[in-house]
């Protein structure tokens, strides 16, 4: 009866291992909200419960291609200091703050998904993802682009050593029409991605009705260390030829 229970004991200790295993750290989620009608500006959600503290969270970016920068007094961070507040709290407050900028940066036009990764594909790195131009019903897909990530340190002003050093960067290369070339390299990392252990690509996003690659948008999974293991955030990197 001894052994028994010793065995039930290790059995329930090692479930609940793997089952604070899995809890460990958190994942983002991502809502494409739209572009402009010119396609100029493009914009997006991410929102979760925060790990360690269990608080709502939605932050609002909104984003010129043209220029690769913030505008509208973006980002929109809202996050609701109650434990077991719902995340639609948090989303509702950061689309209230972020309405008046939505709207004067024209967001109306809908984002659809060129190529996406779900969490739970198989055998993924998501270090590489292929696209190309959806045309009308089945018709063939117009052109065929490659991006590929580079993933190394790079210095930033976040405190890191705690976590092996520095974080890491990203640069993006593009390959199309037998061309490639690299369209985005970080020369620091933003202390906004604080300590980053890696990226994936998430997706790839373009405007309603597009035809060509010109307001194309990457969407990458920032993984960095957080308070109780690897916490997922996203950041938007345009990858067309915004005019």
């Amino acid at each position: 009866m001894v052994d028994l229970a010793r065995r039930a004991s290790a059995s329930l200790i090692l479930a609940l291992g793997a089952f604070t295993s899995a809890l460990a750290g958190e994942s983002a989620q991502f809502d494409a909200i739209g572009y402009s009608e010119d396609g100029r500006y493009f914009a997006f959600e991410q929102f979760g419960i925060q790990d360690g503290s269990g608080f709502a969270y939605a932050e609002i970016f909104l984003i010129d291609l043209t220029t690769d920068s913030f505008v509208g007094g973006a980002p929109f961070e809202t996050r609701i200091d109650t434990e077991l507040a719902p995340v639609a709290a948090a989303r509702a407050q950061a689309h209230a703050d972020a309405e008046s900028a939505l709207t004067e940066y024209g967001i109306s036009r809908p984002a659809v998904p060129l190529a996406l990764r779900g969490d739970g594909e198989l055998a993924d790195d998501g270090l590489s993802i292929a696209y190309g131009i959806p045309s009308y019903g089945l018709a063939e897909i117009d052109g065929e682009y490659t991006l590929n990530l580079d993933i190394f340190k790079a210095p930033s002003s976040q405190d890191c050593e705690l976590f092996e050093g520095s974080p890491m960067g990203v640069a993006v290369t593009l390959q199309t029409g037998g061309i490639t070339e690299e369209i985005y390299r970080d020369t620091r990392v933003p202390a906004s991605r604080h300590c980053v252990i890696t990226y994936k690509f998430y997706g790839i996003f373009g405007p309603f009705n597009s035809w060509d690659n010109s307001s194309s948008v990457a969407v990458l999974s920032v993984w960095s260390h957080g308070f109780e293991g690897p916490d997922r955030r996203f950041i938007a990197l345009p990858v067309g030829d915004v005019e």
